[in-house]
């Protein structure tokens, strides 16, 4: 949930109690106004209490009693006393920052709704009240109303436009609800009012990198690291602009120092994994995946990519259980489902295996591996039309698919179309001229084509290519 920044108003005032010195609470009506709360709360309550005193000064007293209780955190005080100033005749302005300061005392014990009924009194009845807005923002927020929100710290910035707490604030928004061009727009708006805050100039990089533009992200980064040296994420994106540039070194260490500054940080674990991953240095990049998700238990990156690891390390069970996992976290995740279903296949359990693949093609249906790879697996399960529609799709999308071609070829041979399955695996050759597979497959057409010399030739060279074939 984003932060937002929570204002009071305050209510503190001597107003009218020096003017009258009458009941003896000369001493009483200083400390009301100006003394720690502690002492001030029982300077206000004599003045209070005293009915021999005018009412605009007791009224007074109790708004300042009301006030300090809120300063000491005495919630049920506070909230008793601004209702008591309630119920009493005052000015419009007045009545819109006992509001806003009950509806504060509302909000911090958790009463959503009497809170955000008392921020919406405040704001209507002075309009100009910035902090209503703000507070009431904060409260919709934690209810899930983004657009309300958004809606009321426009209005704020309308009123303030100077003000970077309130840019920053529906920035956080944006970015929670993934609308991170428009966060991009009020971290500029923020940057251009202070460019001397490094966290804005962070946190616009962090909205740069979700939305992939890792160019903008590392040179808001550079700058965050410019005013502030020791901020670990943002060593974290200048890390991932030099990967992207191909500086693996140089990223390494910036990945490194990200982690020495902020330890917790998962993030930089799953970068530097995925840098160590990419080095073939799989031991130490799962060790990496295993430290950002025991920071960050919701990390789905995290699992699917040390998934992955464990997949190319053929250690098949675990990889399910990390593919399974990310899929429980976001159930959308294409890469999860197709590579969980090469681990389902590798174990022969192909009926999960094949509903892993037909629910990846439903996520992204323009991706041809895996219309291959379902292909390949209805090919086993003995749906031979089925597996000719999948690599007829495959090839479509993606005409130098020399498995693909090959798999159709053996699907015509298994349906003894026997020309057909030769010029598919001839285009499969040309195309993958190391595919052991594939001659010896077009050799077993060409026995059945009664051609023994073809045949033996094939044969010849799928030994040669692969001599424990």
């Amino acid at each position: 949930m984003p932060s937002l920044v929570v204002f009071a108003a305050s209510l503190l005032s001597t107003d009218g109690l020096t003017a009258n010195h009458e009941g003896g609470h000369a001493d009483d009506r200083i400390h009301c106004g100006t003394d720690k709360p502690d002492a001030a709360i029982i300077a206000c309550t004599h003045i209070v209490d005293d009915e021999r005193l005018e009412e605009f000064e007791r009224a007074t007293a109790l708004k300042n009693r009301a006030f300090h209780y809120q300063e000491l955190g005495d919630l049920d005080h506070a909230i008793d006393d601004y209702t008591k100033v309630l119920s009493r005749p005052e000015q419009r302005r007045i009545r819109a920052k006992t509001y806003l300061n009950r509806g504060l005392m509302y909000s911090r014990k958790g009463a959503l709704s009497e809170a955000l009924s008392d921020f919406t009194q405040a704001a209507t009845l002075d309009p100009k009240l910035v902090s209503a807005y703000i507070n009431r923002a904060s409260i919709l927020m934690k209810q899930g109303d983004a657009d309300g929100a958004v809606a009321d710290l426009t209005r704020a910035t309308q009123l303030e436009p100077q003000s970077v707490p309130i840019y920053l604030s529906r920035a956080s928004i944006f970015a929670h609800s993934r609308r991170y061009d428009r966060a991009i727009t009020d971290y500029s708006r923020a940057i251009e009012i202070d460019p001397t805050n490094p966290l804005t100039w962070r946190d616009r990089g962090v909205a740069f990198r979700a939305m992939g533009d890792y160019e903008n992200a590392g040179k808001d980064a550079a700058e965050a690291l410019r005013l502030d040296p020791n901020m670990g994420s943002a060593h974290l994106d200048v890390g991932l602009r030099l990967e992207r540039a191909g500086k693996p070194e140089a990223a390494l260490a910036q990945f490194n120092e990200a982690i020495r500054l902020t330890p917790s940080d998962a993030d930089a674990y799953l970068a530097r994994a995925d840098a160590y991953e990419s080095r073939g240095d799989r031991n130490r990049a799962i060790e990496d995946f295993t430290r950002a998700l025991s920071f960050n238990p919701t990390l789905v990156a995290a699992y699917s990519n040390r998934g992955a690891a464990y997949l190319r390390d053929k250690n098949w069970d675990l990889a399910i259980a990390d593919f399974s996992k990310a899929l429980t976290l976001d159930p959308t995740q294409y890469a999860a489902y197709l590579n969980r279903g090469q681990a389902f296949t590798a174990k022969h359990e192909r009926e999960h295996a094949l509903a892993d693949f037909s629910r990846a093609i439903e996520l992204n249906p323009a991706a041809a591996q895996t219309y291959r790879y379902r292909g390949f697996l209805r090919q086993e399960l003995g749906d031979s039309q089925g597996a000719m529609d999948d690599y007829d799709r495959a090839i479509q999308m993606n005409s130098e698919d020399a498995e693909a071609l090959r798999g159709r070829g053996f699907v015509h041979l298994h349906l003894h179309e026997l020309d057909a399955a030769i010029t598919d695996l001839t285009t499969a050759i040309m195309k993958n001229p190391a595919d052991a597979l594939a001659y010896h497959l077009r050799a077993s057409a060409w026995m059945a084509k009664k051609d023994r010399a073809a045949a033996e030739m094939d044969e010849a060279v799928a030994r040669r290519l692969n001599p424990k074939h």
